[in-house]
């Protein structure tokens, strides 16, 4: 063994060096001296090597972390879209020109977007929701004799507040042909009977559509707005049909059937056409044409000496009166000898002024009202109290519950025909109403009255 510090021979058992006499190490530290040798210095080469492998392996874990995230993100918001809190919802709707539509709902966080590619239209999450309505017949080309139905995909695409996108899954729904819109004003209902030779009709349709009635074209007669308003001629036949055709362009064509009941007499008796069915005053005048020689009587309530009749001419008129609020019908009928009567039966809505309501109105007796709402039927009040309810009746008439009472609950139930149709809760109100019976209210029965005007007290 050589000497560390010398480089003298020494004996491999010797504990120090005879020449320069310092301890000499023992085998089990000459061993690991010798793997501890020194290492051998990287080059700057070698160095820069390792520094750019450390760069790439950060920025490799950092696009794996963005990618893991980004994962997850979307994972989570396309369960959210599909079948969770986020999933759209897709309704039909009326348009405000009559078309039929689909409304779409998109939910969301507040300042995000939504854009659809197919429409190229973007909506912003406002209140938690973005709302669009889509008329069926955009979806469709100008013919469509031969198609049923669209088949519809949608691939919105939500970006956030921070620019990000995210593809949301795609949906689809089916849109069949809607069929063109028309809206018959007047007469209300599809089967009608009348006393008059000519009837109005009032109906609606989409700008731009094309009218037939009975096979006439009178599409010139449409305003602007699609309003219609025309009159029709209706014989003493028992059923006069009335056919409407309309076409609206990318649409099915409607075909609808009106029927207009006018009674056949053997002798003829036809009402003016300026007779009205509404009255603001308690007489009305009545006028209309019969058969030369006729003689004219009347069965309800009129003034005996208005009646005239020209024998020459059939002409004919009364002054009819009018015995209660609301429906009042009039009854007359033409006689000849040898042949049957011709009656003519129709109703008028009798609405008095404000000033001969308030006029007439009793001031409201609430207990003998619970006893006596029959005797009283027709009878006016004046009804001050708070309006604490309101709803619907099974004949969609709005009804509203009036407390009337000072020291203890008084509560009556008013039909509102005034023309304040959507009353505050709460606010004490004065109406001048007519008694028409009881209804139930919250399992008991109160008396019910026909309110005709209604106004802040």
């Amino acid at each position: 063994m050589k000497c560390p510090y010398c480089g003298s021979v020494c004996a491999a058992d010797a504990l120090y060096c005879p020449n320069c006499k310092q301890p000499l190490p023992t085998a089990q530290e000459a061993g690991e001296a010798v793997r501890r040798a020194p290492k051998e210095k990287r080059t700057p080469l070698q160095k820069a090597m390792l520094i750019l492998f450390a760069v790439a392996f950060a920025v490799g874990l950092f696009i794996g972390i963005v990618k893991l995230t980004s994962w997850i993100r979307n994972y989570q918001l396309t369960r959210l879209y599909t079948r969770g809190a986020y999933t759209p919802t897709v309704s039909t709707v009326q348009m405000e020109d009559l078309r039929s539509g689909h409304a779409i709902i998109f939910y969301g966080k507040d300042g995000d977007q939504v854009y659809l590619p197919e429409l190229d239209r973007s909506l912003s999450i406002s209140g938690g929701v973005a709302r669009m309505e889509v008329a069926d017949s955009d979806w469709f080309d100008a013919n469509v004799n031969d198609v049923e139905y669209a088949d519809i995909t949608l691939s919105p695409m939500l970006i956030s507040e921070t620019g990000t996108k995210t593809e949301l899954p795609a949906f689809n729904f089916q849109i069949e042909v809607p069929e063109s819109p028309l809206s018959v004003t007047t007469p209300a209902e599809q089967r009608t009977t009348v006393v008059t030779g000519v009837y109005p009709l009032v109906l609606n349709v989409v700008p731009g559509s094309t009218v037939f009635v009975n096979g006439e074209d009178v599409t010139k007669s449409v305003d602007r707005s699609g309003l219609l308003s025309t009159y029709v001629g209706v014989k003493p036949i028992g059923d006069n049909i009335i056919t409407l055709i309309v076409r609206t362009p990318k649409h099915r064509e409607c075909r609808r059937e009106l029927v207009i009941f006018r009674q056949h007499y053997d002798i003829n008796l036809e009402l003016d056409t300026t007779v009205a069915d509404v009255s603001s005053a308690r007489t009305m005048a009545v006028t209309g044409t019969t058969e030369p020689g006729a003689m004219i009587s009347v069965d309800t309530d009129y003034i005996p000496e208005s009646l005239s009749v020209d024998a020459t001419t059939g002409r004919f008129s009364f002054i009819s009166r009018f015995t209660t609020y609301g429906e009042n019908i009039i009854r007359f009928r033409a006689s000849m000898p040898g042949k049957q009567d011709a009656v003519v039966s129709f109703a008028v809505n009798y609405k008095p002024s404000l000033a001969e309501m308030s006029g007439r109105a009793w001031a409201m007796d609430y207990e003998q009202l619970r006893v006596l709402f029959e005797n009283w039927r027709f009878q006016s009040f004046a009804c001050k109290g708070q309006i604490i309810d309101a709803f619907t009746d099974d004949n969609g008439a709005r009804c509203l519950v009036m407390d009337v009472g000072e020291t203890e609950r008084q509560l009556i139930i008013l039909e509102n025909q005034s023309s304040d149709a959507n009353p505050t809760l709460g606010r004490r109100y004065l109406a001048y109403a007519y008694v028409d019976g009881q209804m139930m209210y919250q399992s008991q029965y109160y008396p019910k009255l026909i309110a005709l005007y209604l106004d802040v007290n």
